[in-house]
C-alpha cells in the first residue's frame, strides 16, 4: 500500500515573498504576513457582518409588510367603530337632551329605543302618567291594546293599569324614542293636564275610568297651583265690591287658560263663584267626586261647616272668582240670599247638604245677634220641646218640613210666612211652641232656637201679632248690620231725650244705626239725623266721631216716657 504524499513544508513561496518584503521595509519578518492576514480576516467579517445586515433588513421588510397586512384592517376597523360610536354617543345626547327637560317633575324613563332600531319601542308599565319623547319633535304613534293614536311630541297620556305600549316615529338617522313615566299623583291625570308644569306637544285621552282618582292623588299631594287672589278682571266684575262689603275675600281667580281651579274652604264658610263673563257655565266638585254644583249660568253658591277642597270649573272664556265668608257672620245661606236680593246679585243656584240645616239655621240666628250659648238646634223629625225658646230659624229641605202647634194663647209671625215654597224663615213666639212634621220620616229639615237677646228683652212680654212682626224684621236689620260690621248696644254712651236719643261717638268707631222697642204700640220706631227711614228699607247709617254727640230723632209725634222705652244702637268699629 502506497504511503500517503508527505505534506509541503513550510514556508512557502507567499511566506517567503512576504518575508523578503518585511526585511526590505526595515521590519520584522512576519509583520507583511500578519498584515495580510489582518486584511483577509477583515474582509472575511465585513461581508458577513453584510450578509447579516442583508438578512436582517429582509427579515424586517416581511414583518413590517405582515405588521401592515394586520394594522391596516384592524385600524379601519377601529375607524368604522369608532364613527358608530360618534353616532351613538351623539344620539344618546340627543335623546338626553330631549328627556332631560322632564326629570326635574319626577318622571324617570321607561324604555329607549336602540340604535339597530330608533323607530319602534315597546314597554310594559304600570298606572301611571307617560311622556312619549321623539327626538326632532317627530310625530309619535301610541300603541295600548287595539287602540293607536297619533300626536305630536312629546305625547302626553296617562293609564289606569298595568299596559303593554307600543311607540313609533319616524326619527330619521340618529333619531331616538323614548318613553317615561311618573305616577298620577304628580300630574293629576288628564283632567289637569291644564296645569302640567311643562308644555306637552300633544295630549291623549286615555284615562277615563280612573280621572277621578287621578284628579283626588294630585290634589291630595297638594300638587296644584296657588290660585291667584285678585286681579284686573276681578277688579272690574260687579258684584265684587258688594260680596266684599258682607265679607267676603278672593281666594282664587282663574286665568281664561285654565278650565278650573282648586281652592280651600275654612270650615263654617259660605263660597260664591262665578265667571267674570255672565254666559260661562260653572260648576263646583267636591273632593272625592261629589258634583255640589251642576254646570250652570251664572253666579253660584255655597255654605257648610265642615271644611274642604272644592275643583271650581268653568266652561267659557272668562275668568273664575271664588270668594269666601264666614258663615256666622253672613247668616248662612238665609243671610247670604238675603245679602243677594238687597245687593241686586243674581244667584242661579244654591248649594247646601240636607245634613247641614241645622247648622244653616243656627248661622242665621248668630248673625241676629244672638249669643251661641242661647241657642240650641235640631233635624227634622225629632225636634224637642224647648219652653224657653221664642226664636226659631227654619231651613228646610223639603216643603213644609216643620209646622208649628201653639196653645191659643200663643202667637207667632214667621217671615217669610210658612208654606210649599219656603225654603227658609224666620219666627218670633209668643210662648212656648211644639214641632211636628207634615212630611213624614222623610221630612229633612233643620231649627235653631233662641230666647229673645239682651237687646230685645224690653219685649219680652209683648204678644200682639204686631210686636212679633217688628221684632222679626228687627232681625232681618240685625243680619243687615252683621254684615256691615255692625254690633248692637244698649245703655251705653247715649242719653234719651223726649224727642229722641243723643248718641256719643266712642274710640274705633265711625258710624251707628239706632232703633226704639216699647211694649206698646207701634212696638218698634226707627231714629234718624235727617231723612226717616222704615224697618223694610235701607237703615240711615249715621257717621260718628270719636266724643261727637250725635241728635237722632223719631217719626213719632209723642215718644213714650223715657223709662217706657228702650234704644238699641247698632255701632260700626273703623274698617
Amino acid at each position: 500500500m502506497p504511503l500517503p504524499p508527505k505534506p509541503k513544508s513550510q514556508p512557502d513561496d507567499l511566506h517567503e515573498v512576504e518575508r523578503a518584503l518585511s526585511v526590505l521595509q526595515g521590519r520584522h519578518p512576519e509583520h507583511e504576513r500578519s498584515r495580510r492576514e489582518d486584511e483577509e480576516s477583515r474582509k472575511t467579517r465585513a461581508a458577513s457582518l453584510d450578509k447579516e445586515a442583508r438578512a436582517e433588513s429582509s427579515q424586517s421588510r416581511v414583518r413590517r409588510l405582515r405588521l401592515a397586512a394586520v394594522a391596516v384592517p384592524v385600524a379601519l376597523l377601529v375607524g368604522f367603530f369608532g364613527i358608530l360610536a360618534n353616532r351613538e354617543m351623539g344620539r344618546r345626547t340627543r335623546a338626553g337632551e330631549a328627556l332631560e327637560p322632564f326629570r326635574p317633575f319626577g318622571f324617570t324613563t321607561v324604555e329607549t329605543s336602540s340604535a339597530s332600531a330608533t323607530g319602534t319601542l315597546e314597554a310594559t308599565a304600570d298606572q301611571g302618567c307617560f311622556v312619549a319623547v321623539a327626538t326632532g319633535n317627530a310625530p309619535v304613534k301610541v300603541t295600548r291594546g287595539s287602540t293607536t293614536e297619533s300626536g305630536a311630541s312629546p305625547v302626553l297620556f296617562c293609564t289606569c293599569a298595568n299596559e303593554h305600549i307600543g311607540l313609533s316615529a319616524d326619527v330619521g338617522p340618529g333619531g331616538s324614542l323614548a318613553l317615561l313615566r311618573t305616577d298620577t299623583a304628580t300630574l293629576g291625570g288628564s283632567r289637569a293636564f291644564s296645569f302640567a308644569p311643562f308644555r306637552p306637544g300633544s295630549t291623549l285621552r286615555s284615562d277615563e275610568a280612573c280621572s277621578e282618582a287621578s284628579l283626588d292623588a294630585w290634589i291630595d299631594a297638594k300638587h296644584y297651583p296657588a290660585a291667584p287672589t285678585d286681579g284686573p278682571s276681578l277688579l272690574k266684575w260687579p258684584p265684587r265690591a258688594s260680596l266684599a262689603a258682607a265679607g267676603f275675600k278672593p281666594v282664587a281667580l282663574g286665568v281664561a287658560t285654565t278650565p278650573f281651579v282648586v281652592v280651600d274652604v275654612p270650615k263654617e264658610s259660605c263660597v260664591v263663584t262665578s265667571s267674570t263673563d255672565p254666559a260661562d257655565r260653572m260648576s263646583m266638585r267636591q273632593k272625592g267626586g261629589a258634583v255640589v254644583v251642576p254646570p250652570t249660568a251664572g253666579i253660584l253658591a255655597r255654605c257648610a261647616p265642615a271644611e274642604g277642597t272644592f275643583v271650581v270649573a268653568r266652561e267659557g272664556k272668562g275668568e273664575i272668582a271664588v270668594l269666601v265668608a264666614p258663615a256666622a257672620g253672613l247668616g248662612g245661606m238665609t243671610g247670604l240670599q238675603e245679602h243677594a236680593k238687597d245687593s241686586a246679585i243674581p244667584l242661579a243656584a244654591t248649594a247646601l247638604a240636607p245634613a247641614d240645616r241645622p247648622w244653616d239655621a243656627k248661622q242665621v240666628l248668630l248673625a241676629s245677634q244672638i249669643p251661641e250659648a242661647d241657642i240650641t238646634t235640631a233635624a227634622a223629625p225629632e225636634i224637642p220641646l224647648d219652653k224657653d225658646s221664642r226664636v226659631a230659624a227654619l231651613s228646610f229641605e223639603t216643603p213644609n218640613a216643620l209646622v208649628p202647634e201653639t196653645p191659643d194663647e200663643t202667637y207667632s209671625y214667621c217671615n217669610p210666612p210658612l208654606d210649599a215654597k219656603v225654603r227658609a224663615a224666620t219666627c218670633v213666639f209668643s210662648g212656648p211652641q211644639k214641632w211636628r212634621t207634615d212630611g213624614g220620616a222623610e221630612s229633612v229639615a233643620g231649627i235653631a232656637r233662641a230666647k229673645l237677646p239682651f237687646w230685645l228683652f224690653a219685649m219680652q212680654t209683648a204678644s200682639d201679632p204686631v210686636a212679633l212682626k217688628g221684632m222679626t224684621q228687627l232681625f232681618t236689620l240685625a243680619r243687615r248690620l252683621t254684615r256691615d260690621g255692625f254690633t248692637p248696644t244698649t245703655l251705653e254712651a247715649l242719653t234719651e231725650l223726649p224727642a229722641g236719643v243723643e248718641v256719643l261717638g266712642r274710640t274705633g268707631e265711625d258710624a251707628v244705626v239706632a232703633v226704639g222697642v216699647i211694649p206698646i204700640a207701634p212696638y218698634v220706631y226707627t231714629l234718624s239725623d235727617g231723612a226717616p227711614w222704615t224697618l223694610d228699607a235701607a237703615p240711615r247709617i249715621v257717621p260718628v266721631k270719636v266724643l261727637e254727640k250725635v241728635l237722632l230723632t223719631s217719626v213719632l209725634k209723642t215718644l213714650p216716657p223715657k223709662p217706657a222705652r228702650h234704644t238699641v244702637v247698632f255701632r260700626r268699629a273703623k274698617h
